[in-house]
């Protein structure tokens, strides 16, 4: 499967569309929960409502990625190995999930709702995780091993 993959430039580009997809879907419903955890979101409804609201496609993006990430890794597998923000990548992404089913999930879904300030916490923390996923993925093509 993997030499199928590398070995066809729109199979690779397809895989990398979805990827984005996923991507573009996690990080937007994540983004506008967190910034309504910073006060900064849709102020008329509460953080619990809106979380609960878009959790279906938060997971349609996450699933998406973790259905399209396997299939982009074991078609360049031993590069991936080698480069380490592939490894920074792998670390960030399940410190993040842990962290979005765990804490995250208990802080947005509180009823009443968390203070402000644990709850900013909560929010800065998730977003500089998962655009610390993103930016990693990113720096898998940039620096390629030696």
């Amino acid at each position: 499967l993997g030499e199928t993959i590398r070995y066809s430039a729109a199979l690779i580009a397809l895989l990398e569309i979805i990827h984005l997809i996923g991507l573009a879907i996690l990080i937007g419903t994540i983004l506008m929960v967190d910034l309504s955890l910073l006060g900064l979101g849709i102020g008329r409804h509460p953080v619990s409502r809106i979380a609960r609201e878009l959790d279906t496609f938060t997971g349609i993006g996450l699933g998406i990625m973790l259905a399209s990430g396997p299939l982009i890794l074991c078609s360049e597998a031993v590069r991936c190995y080698k480069t380490p923000a592939f490894w920074i990548k792998m670390t960030l992404l399940a410190i993040a999930v842990t962290f979005h089913f765990t804490i995250h999930r208990r802080v947005t879904l509180a009823e009443p709702p968390v203070p402000r300030p644990s709850a900013g916490i909560v929010a800065s923390l998730s977003l500089a995780l998962w655009f610390g996923v993103a930016l990693a993925g990113k720096g898998i093509a940039i620096f390629q091993p030696a």
